[in-house]
């Protein structure tokens, strides 16, 4: 239940929807470059990214763009955004048509997304939107997103009704996974990134599974090949499910283990708990749901608690790591004993 995969030079290729879309490597600065120029022929390439990212990846990759259309006259634009959840909002994604429109941006327009799960999200649901569709091209930061919500061409805004409520499906021309960027990745966010690998692990793959039982945080994250290994793993059962289910009227819901309480745990709590550990939590909690109904072992649930602890993720409401007033506490320990 793995998607299909090839080499090309520096990069490993996942292929989704039958296309080998997702590029997975080390280092692609000037890969990208050179291919979404190949791929797209466009007037202009407009970045969006938030104000944490501007400083940290946007200039080489700028550099590198410039330096590949010299001597076109196709252009570059930047747009960068407030980072965090606010953002995913109508009043940004309208800011962000607003530019395109005073810019002169037509359909021939590619839009390259720089960021994690919000930049996404966000630029993906303009891109569907604008001129009825233009391409965009995801470049995900953040562990979380690499392997998670930069795949399956799932995009929306946040609304005051709820989260993710306004969005449409459009698929990504590429998804280029560039490992190199989780150097800059704060540890809390690498954990939150492990509760997704770590989930689809123990829904398909033994193998990978097995792997994170061996090692840990701190290992994983400086074995540069073994970390490559897992994220793939996580990026290829995603894809092949995707590919099964795009618009998630049946198996696509497989990958929602550890949603359905973590979700909730999320709305109370975000944003003192990240998704990941809201997800954790969740995990644990329809694990311990199905030990009840005869659906798994103890066993089962042990190996799953013992591993998210490995990778630094709460495993109950007591952990230590989990940043929660007396009122927040007693709001989600009755959250937990209801689900249970």
């Amino acid at each position: 239940m793995l998607a299909p995969i090839f080499k090309d030079g520096p990069t490993t290729r996942v292929e989704i929807l039958g296309s080998p879309s997702i590029v997975v490597g080390y280092n692609l600065t000037s890969y990208i470059a050179k291919e979404v120029l190949s791929i797209t022929k466009s007037s202009t390439y407009v970045f969006v990214t938030d104000s944490n990212l501007e400083t940290l990846h946007l200039p080489a990759l700028v550099e590198a763009f410039e330096d590949k259309l010299s001597g076109t006259k196709s252009r570059l634009l930047s747009y960068v955004i407030s980072p965090g959840e606010q953002s995913k909002s109508r009043k940004t994604k309208a800011e962000i048509e607003d530019f395109l429109f005073a810019n002169g941006c037509t359909r021939d327009t590619c839009m390259i997304g720089l960021g994690g799960g919000v930049i996404g999200d966000l630029v993906g649901f303009v891109a569907s939107t604008f001129m009825r569709g233009i391409p965009m091209i995801n470049l995900p930061t953040s562990l979380l997103a690499m392997v998670d919500s930069s795949i399956g061409g799932k995009t929306a805004i946040d609304v005051p009704a709820g989260k993710n409520l306004v969005g449409s499906f459009w698929q990504p021309l590429r998804v280029y996974v560039d490992l190199s960027y989780l150097a800059t990745l704060p540890k809390r966010e690498f954990s939150n990134g492990m509760a997704e690998i770590i989930k689809t692990a123990i829904i398909a793959d033994s193998e990978c599974f097995e792997k994170l039982e061996s090692s840990d945080h701190e290992a994983l994250a400086a074995d540069t090949s073994g970390l490559e290994a897992v994220v793939l793993g996580s990026i290829r059962f995603k894809a092949f499910v995707v590919t099964a289910d795009e618009r998630e009227s049946g198996l696509r819901g497989l990958l929602n283990f550890g949603h359905s309480i973590g979700h909730a745990i999320e709305a109370l709590l975000a944003p003192k708990l990240l998704h990941g550990e809201c997800v954790a939590l969740g995990m644990i909690q329809e694990t311990e749901v199905a030990r009840s109904l005869g659906a798994c072992s103890q066993v089962t649930l042990a190996r799953l608690t013992r591993v998210l602890k490995l990778y630094h993720l709460p495993t109950t409401l007591h952990d230590s790591a989990i940043p929660l007033g007396p009122s927040e506490r007693e709001t989600l320990t009755d959250l937990w004993q209801f689900s249970g």
